[in-house]
């Protein structure tokens, strides 16, 4: 059914011919009415067939849905105009399944036309927000290429659509173009997007280890949920308050300005500065226009500030807080990879033995395997390689040498070049120690790194996550 030599109308016609009903036996067993029908096939211009009937001629005819997707393209268009009402669904529903190469044949179609972009952005809006994101972003690229002016709202939405795309991958330098793309185009955004731009750059900083732009785009967030705050007070005391068009409460915003910025803070070693900033969205009671997410938010942010302190003390060397980070962590599991990363850099920095944490926590450790979000997949390269320096240090070369594998093969994930670096340098370090199935697996991954540094890859799919805690 891939033939467009004929046409839809003929296709309806010969299948009718073969089928031996007349238009009243065949209007009764698709459940089309007989007059449309008859518009359709025989009406001077033909009637239009809409994507309802056309499902109804599929399934009466015993096809599969899409069976005549390629011939129904020239329905959407005539020699004047694009037929939105048409085109739109169609387009939608060939994305939805897959189906490329009409999805293809209908963009260039609609670029003959004048203002194709209106019709392409009203696509992929309505994929995005239907959940089809990765289909939708072919569509925001056309408009990246092609919007003439630089300024409008469109585009940046288009851009932050691309870059809120980005998620359950792990490739370092894609998320490092991402962020590059998406940057100049944060401020231009409406301020419920921006919020989550915002946002979205903090953490993808965070996995870029790019600890002042985390801490610059945290302070913007803080900013803009802050002055947000305070245009709703004051439209509260003048009665004048209105519903908040955001995507997620306003609260949420403002302690992960706070957290992300303390983040960044403890990252760069200022861990008196985070402890303030860490303070700072502890105790978020004040906050006022609360719902029941709100409130929610309000305890799930002084728990996350409780283990924050509890990762500053450590890191400033007060080793007396251990058994009860140890506890806390036993009571919020979600918190265990963020927490055992932060032990095994103060034990390696202090000298003091963690061994009694890592078998507490043995269990969890062999469920690590389940994430799949980048920030995450960064947690268990980290944790691997505090691990690795843990045990070398304490003579276990061998268990360390496993470890400095492991995270050579999430380095090749991530494709991070410092990561592999580092790995590499701490392996020939130690290579004479290695045994030989060790030194296999070596070889094998380094030869697995040289054919990924060669032709480019397929583009994987991408979409996010918020740090929640150190």
């Amino acid at each position: 059914m891939e033939n467009k030599l004929t046409t839809l109308r003929s296709e309806i016609e010969g299948n009718l011919s073969r089928s031996g009903h007349s238009l009243a036996s065949f209007a009764k067993v698709s459940g089309l009415n007989r007059g449309s029908l008859s518009a359709i096939l025989h009406g001077n211009p033909p009637k239009p067939v809409s994507l309802g009937q056309l499902d109804a001629l599929t399934e009466a005819f015993g096809y599969p849905e899409g069976w005549f997707y390629p011939l129904y393209i020239d329905e959407c268009f005539n020699d004047e105009r694009v037929s939105r009402r048409r085109v739109e669904p169609f387009l939608i529903r060939c994305a939805a399944a897959g189906r490329q190469q009409c999805v293809d044949e209908i963009i260039n179609r609609i670029m003959e036309y004048p203002k194709p972009l209106d019709v392409i952005y009203s696509v992929a809006e309505k994929l995005f927000t239907s959940g089809l994101i990765q289909e939708s972003r072919a569509l925001y690229k056309i408009i990246v290429e092609q919007e003439q002016d630089s300024y409008s709202e469109r585009l940046a939405v288009s851009q932050y659509r691309i870059f809120k795309a980005l998620g359950v991958i792990a490739d370092m330098e894609e998320m490092l173009r991402a962020v590059i793309a998406f940057e100049p185009f944060r401020g231009r955004l409406p301020e419920h997007l921006q919020l989550e731009g915002l946002l979205k750059l903090s953490n993808v900083c965070f996995s870029l280890h790019r600890w002042t732009d985390m801490g610059k785009y945290s302070d913007e967030l803080r900013s803009l949920a802050t002055g947000i705050y305070r245009e709703q007070l004051w439209k509260k005391s003048g009665r004048r308050a209105e519903e908040l068009q955001l995507l997620r409460p306003l609260v949420l915003y403002y302690a992960q300005g706070h957290l992300l910025k303390a983040t960044a803070l403890t990252k760069q070693g200022n861990y008196e500065e985070a402890l303030a900033f860490t303070d700072l969205y502890a105790d978020l009671g004040w906050f006022e226009m609360l719902d029941d997410e709100g409130l929610r938010l309000v305890d799930a942010f002084k728990s996350f500030a409780t283990g924050n302190r509890y990762t500053l003390e450590l890191l400033k060397g007060n080793i007396e807080v251990l058994p009860e980070y140890t506890a806390y962590l036993a009571e919020h599991p979600s918190e265990v990879l963020a927490g055992l990363v932060s032990i095994l850099e103060a034990a390696n920095r202090f000298g003091f033995s963690a061994d009694h944490v890592l078998e507490r926590f043995s269990r969890e450790m062999a469920g690590f395997d389940q994430f799949k979000d980048y920030i995450n997949i960064d947690r268990i390269y980290r944790l691997g390689y505090q691990l690795a320096a843990y045990y070398l240090e304490r003579g276990q070369i061998r268990l360390g040498v496993t470890y400095i594998l492991q995270c050579l093969k999430t380095a090749v994930q991530l494709n991070s070049a410092r990561d592999m670096i580092d790995c590499v340098a701490l392996f020939e370090a130690n290579r004479g120690e290695a045994s030989g199935q060790q030194l296999i697996k070596y070889s094998e991954l380094i030869t697995g790194l040289a054919k990924k540094q060669g032709p480019a890859e397929e583009e994987r799919p991408l979409s996010g996550i918020a740090v929640r805690s150190l």
